[in-house]
C-alpha cells in the first residue's frame, strides 16, 4: 500500500474517521469535528489516513480553509509524493471515492486498515470493523457512550487490539486526543 500511494515506509499510518451518520439521534454526541484530530498529526512520524466516507467528508474542504495546521491531500487529483514532500506532518491522504465503490461496502477500507499501524475514530462502523480484523483501534468516546462501551474501562471485552479513550468533561474533546498524543508518542518509532 506504502508505493501504491507514495508514502514512506516509516511513517506510522493512522487511519482516521470522525463522523456517523447525521440522521442518527446521537449524532451529536458520537461525531467529532475534524479538526480536533489536528494535534495527532504533529506527532513526528504520523500520517494520518482519512476512512471516512459520505456525511463528515466536506469538513475536508472546510479544513483548506481553516487554519489548524491541517492540509488535505486527495488521492485522485493531485501526485501524493509531491505533496508528502512538500509537509507530511500535517497532511491527511484523504481516499476519499477510491473506497469501497467497485468491491463493496467495507472491502477497501477493510483492506486499508490491514495497512494501519494504528485506526482512530469516533464509535463508528469503521471502530467494530477494525476490532473485528484486529486492527490497532483507539476509539474516542462521549462522557455518556452507548451501553456497549460499558463505563470506567479503557478496554472492550470484544475487541482485544481496541483501547477506549473517553470524555471527562461533556462535549470536550481536547483532553481525549491530548490523551492519545502522549500515548502515540511513545508508539511511533523514532528516526
Amino acid at each position: 500500500m506504502t508505493a501504491d500511494f507514495g508514502l514512506r515506509t516509516s511513517d506510522f499510518l493512522v487511519g482516521i474517521a470522525w463522523q456517523v451518520n447525521p440522521a442518527f439521534l446521537g449524532d451529536r454526541q458520537r461525531s467529532i469535528p475534524l479538526a480536533q484530530f489536528a494535534p495527532l498529526a504533529q506527532v513526528p512520524g504520523v500520517r494520518l489516513i482519512s476512512l471516512q466516507k459520505g456525511e463528515g467528508t466536506e469538513q475536508l474542504e472546510q479544513l483548506r480553509i481553516a487554519d489548524c495546521g491541517l492540509w488535505i491531500e486527495r488521492q485522485e487529483t493531485k501526485p501524493l509524493l509531491e505533496s508528502a514532500i512538500r509537509n507530511p506532518q500535517s497532511a491527511i491522504l484523504d481516499l476519499g471515492s477510491r473506497l469501497d465503490e467497485a468491491n463493496g461496502a467495507f472491502m477497501d477500507t477493510a483492506a486499508v486498515m490491514m495497512n494501519m499501524d494504528l485506526v482512530i475514530t469516533s464509535d463508528t462502523a469503521v471502530a467494530h470493523l477494525a476490532g473485528a480484523l484486529g486492527v490497532p483501534v483507539w476509539v474516542a468516546l462521549p462522557l455518556v457512550p452507548d451501553w456497549r462501551w460499558l463505563l470506567e474501562r479503557d478496554d472492550s471485552p470484544w475487541y482485544p487490539t481496541m483501547r477506549l479513550f473517553r470524555q471527562t468533561r461533556y462535549s470536550q474533546w481536547e483532553d481525549v486526543f491530548g490523551r492519545m498524543v502522549e500515548e502515540m508518542k511513545g508508539l511511533v518509532p523514532q528516526t
